[in-house]
């Protein structure tokens, strides 16, 4: 397997819907437009961002991945050790222009949002934090992986502290989806 394909198996290319689709629904529920930013959000959602959550957790986790017998598959790659510091680089690389385009196109709302997604994709697998061994803790920053991208949706569309406050139909939504990712 090649440096590339391996990179893009510790993805996990399945699950790139569950993190993308609740930013661009978000988003365009705000906004109702199609427009760059529902773009290069939906994209920063679909790829780099998985890319960066899971490549720093398979990094991280290739002591007890390696007696793990789903790896390999839909459910991520064993990254052998002289490929953990090109996926360290690599998925910083790919995710910084299009957090940067994105913090300069919105606001301090869209802001908080996504630096708490950021920080929950770090935080999870990433020492001396590593979220993912406190119970508790655990449950509810990985929720906060899928949830955060609809809040950053929002945000960035205005819907979170603009004008208008969410409904509480979207509150009601949004609270379940996090309980649900629980």
């Amino acid at each position: 397997m090649s440096v590339l394909q391996s990179l893009v198996l510790s993805s996990r290319p399945l699950s790139w819907v569950n993190t993308a689709f609740p930013f661009a629904v978000a988003y365009y529920v705000s906004t109702g437009q199609f427009d760059a930013l529902f773009l290069v959000g939906t994209v920063f959602f679909l790829i780099p961002y998985n890319v960066l959550m899971y490549g720093i957790n398979d990094v991280f986790d290739y002591e007890s991945d390696v007696l793990n017998p789903r790896k390999g598959g839909a459910e991520g790659a064993l990254l052998p050790p002289e490929l953990h510091r090109p996926m360290l680089l690599t998925s910083t690389l790919l995710a910084l222009p299009f957090v940067v385009w994105l913090v300069l196109q919105g606001s301090w709302p869209s802001w908080v949002m996504l630096a708490l997604s950021l920080f929950s994709v770090v935080a999870y697998s990433t020492p001396p934090l590593r979220f993912k061994e406190i119970p508790g803790l655990d449950s509810v920053t990985s929720s906060v992986h899928f949830v955060s991208p609809a809040l950053y949706g929002l945000a960035l569309g205005g819907g979170l502290w603009g004008a208008e406050p969410p409904s509480s139909t979207t509150a009601l939504v949004l609270s379940a989806f996090f309980l649900w990712g629980m």
